[in-house]
């Protein structure tokens, strides 16, 4: 699947991955190499936080609603913990950058 956005048509990724699984999710981004053709889509609790504990490298997080609507875009460096985003119910990670030009009230959607 490839990450888009529904405004631009722009592809912010050509490799998303959903990651629904504890398992899954508790792996995330560890041991991954730092490929910015890769997006993992975070099914989110409410006020569940992200971190990027353990990781070498920053990533970009696009927190969106259940509509797929950009809440809040922020760059998380390594050993960081993530603020909660209210009403946010998934969050897509890329490698820092990976959402240059993304702006709130964006619409992202899989492919």
């Amino acid at each position: 699947m490839r990450l888009v956005s529904r405004e631009s048509g722009r592809v912010l990724a050509t490799d998303a991955r959903w990651l629904g699984s504890f398992w899954a999710r508790g792996r995330g981004w560890l041991a991954r190499p730092s490929d910015p053709t890769v997006a993992l889509g975070i099914p989110l609790t409410e006020g569940e936080r992200l971190h990027t504990i353990g990781m070498r490298f920053a990533l970009t997080l696009a927190y969106c609603d259940s509509q797929g609507c950009v809440l809040c875009v922020l760059t998380l460096p390594p050993f960081r913990i993530a603020p909660r985003v209210p009403g946010a119910t998934v969050a897509w990670e890329l490698v820092a950058g990976g959402l240059e030009g993304v702006a709130v009230g964006e619409t992202l959607a899989c492919d």
